[in-house]
């Protein structure tokens, strides 16, 4: 949207986990209605009906359709790639970024956000610092390290005066 962005990817390839969802397929979505799609996440799924009401399940298959990712929903109603490849949609979203002027730097692992004033003013990737002005922390969470969600999210988000709730192992919808 015109910003000057760096996005900043732990390992060596952007996607890992969208590259293992749904069986390597990458389960998109379903074919539930809003209410229902909601319900699926308990009593404190309502926090989803915001960013819903502006983006929701259209938005994203006609985004994904847009570069070049066509769908299937399957008779349970799982939405996936109509190709069954994970790797196409992970290709969509570089595609994205690329159109954006996005500056995509992988093998990077910050280590932490620097703050100046009371404001966002750089990120250290080992002992360099990457001037910010603002930072989106998307780190994922402590599952599966391998993909780049290693907990580091956690430990930044804290040391920047977060609270963070326990971490305990779930399942999730």
């Amino acid at each position: 949207m015109g910003a000057d962005v760096l996005l900043l990817e732990r390992t060596n390839r952007p996607g890992n986990k969208l590259l293992l969802a749904g069986n390597r397929r990458c389960n998109l979505t379903n074919a539930k209605d809003l209410e229902d799609f909601v319900a699926m996440y308990g009593p404190n799924g309502r926090f989803l009906f915001s960013a819903f009401g502006s983006f929701f399940r259209d938005d994203l298959l006609a985004f994904l359709e847009r570069y070049g990712v066509e769908t299937k929903t399957e008779p349970d109603g799982r939405v996936f790639p109509a190709s069954n490849r994970a790797e196409d949609v992970v290709n969509a979203l570089q595609r994205y970024l690329e159109d954006g002027g996005v500056r995509l730097r992988t093998g990077a692992r910050v280590t932490s956000i620097q703050i100046a004033k009371g404001c966002v003013a750089g990120v250290e990737i080992d002992k360099e610092v990457v001037p910010a002005t603002a930072v989106i922390l998307a780190t994922g969470g402590a599952s599966y390290p391998e993909t780049g969600s290693s907990g580091d999210g956690y430990r930044l988000a804290a040391e920047l005066g977060h609270s963070i709730v326990k971490l305990r192992p779930a399942l999730v919808p």
